[in-house]
This record gives C-alpha cells, structure tokens and sequence, in this order.
C-alpha cells in the first residue's frame, strides 16, 4: 500500500509530466517552451525520480518471488513487487518519455517538419514512449523523401 506522500508524488509528478506535454503541443510557437520544458519539467522530474528511487532503494517488496534485480525477468518482477519501486519506474517513465518529447520538437525543428505533423507523434509518446518516437522518426524519413 502506498503512503501518502506516495500519493502526492505520484500527481505531482503526473502534473509536472502533462504541464511539459501541454507546452510542447499547445505552445509550440513560444520560444521559451523548448527551454521550460527541459529546466523545469524534466529536472523537476529527475529530483522526483531522486527522492521516489531513495524511498524504494529504502523499502523492502514481497520477497516471495525472489531476489530482486535486472537481469533476469524474474529478478524485474520481484522488484517490482514493491510498489514504491513501481512509482519510481512509473515517474521514470515520465521523464524520459518527455524528454523524447523534447528531442521530437528539436528535431522537427531542425527539419522543418511542421507542427501538426508532431501532435499525434508526441501523443503516441506520451502514452507508449518509444512507438512515438518510431513515429516520428518515420515521419522524418518521409518528410526528408518528399
């Protein structure tokens, strides 16, 4: 069972997460989002990564499936038998999956890819990480074909 603290951290995060996600796709003219995005939503991420890492790191899951660790499928569900390293992974998720979010606006940028172009590509990011940016990484080959 998550604490409360736990709670909080998990909107936190999720509100900082869509706060980057909804500079990114309604704002995509202001100068200053590519930067805000990155020194406020992303860094704000990674210090909660920090402090949900340290209460996993600091707390033991269900033991019945075994020694918890990262090579083995086993080891990865014993680890996340805990659910404090599950809120952990989860506002991983969110930092990275945003700062793929990032790197597709840079890139379209560089590319001249215009912004309707990027919004079903930063969504599918938002909501399955790396198949957006496959997305948009096929949208740039067709983009640089045409």
């Amino acid at each position: 069972m998550l604490a409360p603290s736990q709670k909080r951290l998990f909107q936190l995060s999720s509100l900082v997460a869509m706060g980057g996600w909804a500079v990114l796709i309604l704002l995509p003219g202001w100068a200053l989002g590519p930067r805000v995005v990155l020194a406020v939503a992303i860094v704000l991420l990674c210090v909660l990564y920090g402090v949900s890492l340290v209460q996993a790191l600091t707390s033991r899951g269900d033991r019945s499936l075994g020694k918890p660790g990262f090579f083995s499928l086993r080891g990865v569900l014993a680890l996340f038998s805990n659910p404090k390293a599950v809120l952990a992974a989860w506002v991983h998720i969110l930092a990275f999956d945003l700062l793929a979010g990032l790197y597709i606006q840079q890139q379209a940028a560089l590319q001249g890819i215009g912004h309707l172009w990027l919004v079903p590509c930063y969504l599918l990011t938002l909501m399955f990480g790396p198949l957006g940016l496959l997305l948009f990484l096929g949208v740039g080959l067709l983009h640089g074909a045409a």
